[in-house]
């Protein structure tokens, strides 16, 4: 492989004056001609809704680095969040390739299992249920039935009530029976969003890397014949290695 792949989740956009979303689209534009492929391993926006003829303003910002990347090269993968779980026809348009649920792929023969989380939380089956509920094509087309404004209104109400977590450790749960379910299926190395922590998990079958988030942390995952869990430091400083090992939020 002559360029990097690089896994991202959690990115959460919604205003893009923010300063860490501000980084993000530097960081974006730092792996132009750079990066052979970028997966967005769900909830690439903190709200998204697939409109066929219009699109959220917020949203703009990202998808047009994501569509210098792909015209620089760079094969970009959007996978489906419980954030952003409707892609719609937008995305592939804009030379997108998108994957609406997990994704198995390999990386010179490694098998890579790619999910976003949400599905597989073991932390209560009422946010499973709640995740496939905004996930299931009749929601989609109930949502996409009132107008974009609205919409994106009640979308920024929910989110100024809603207390987030993030950077809980992972549920026991995800290390001790579903990674092993996703080894005995023939991965060996397992990638997840959704849980706002970054870890590198080494198991006895398949190591499990959790991307963590840009919203607090701003980690990822790197792979250029080996795979690496980074931090990033900043524009014009070397990203933070992450070793094996639980790597909660930076202390405040």
């Amino acid at each position: 492989m002559t360029r990097p792949t690089y896994f991202i989740s959690d990115l959460h956009v919604a205003d893009p004056t923010r300063p860490g979303t501000a980084r993000l689209f530097e960081w974006l534009t730092e792996r132009r001609g750079e990066a052979e492929a970028l997966y967005l391993v769900g909830d690439a926006f903190d709200f998204w809704l697939g409109y066929r003829a219009s699109m959220f303003a917020a949203a703009f910002p990202l998808l047009h680095r994501l569509v210098e990347l792909v015209e620089h090269g760079t094969r970009v993968v959007w996978m489906t969040g419980n954030h952003d779980p409707d892609p719609g026809p937008v995305l592939p348009a804009l030379g997108i390739d998108v994957r609406d649920g997990p994704h198995a792929i390999e990386l010179d023969g490694t098998p890579v299992w790619l999910d976003h989380g949400d599905l597989v939380d073991p932390r209560g089956w009422h946010h499973r249920l709640m995740c496939r509920t905004v996930r299931s094509p009749v929601a989609r087309w109930i949502a996409r039935r009132f107008h974009p404004d609205f919409a994106w209104r009640m979308s920024r109400l929910y989110a100024a009530g809603k207390s987030h977590h993030y950077g809980e450790p992972l549920p026991a749960g995800l290390l001790d029976d579903w990674l092993p379910q996703r080894a005995a299926a023939g991965a060996e190395v397992v990638i997840i969003g959704h849980y706002h922590r970054a870890v590198h998990h080494v198991g006895p079958q398949a190591r499990l890397f959790a991307l963590g988030d840009w919203v607090e942390q701003r980690t990822f995952l790197r792979y250029d014949g080996a795979f690496t869990l980074l931090r990033d430091r900043g524009p014009g400083a070397p990203p933070e290695v992450l070793p094996p090992g639980d790597h909660g939020p930076p202390k405040r």
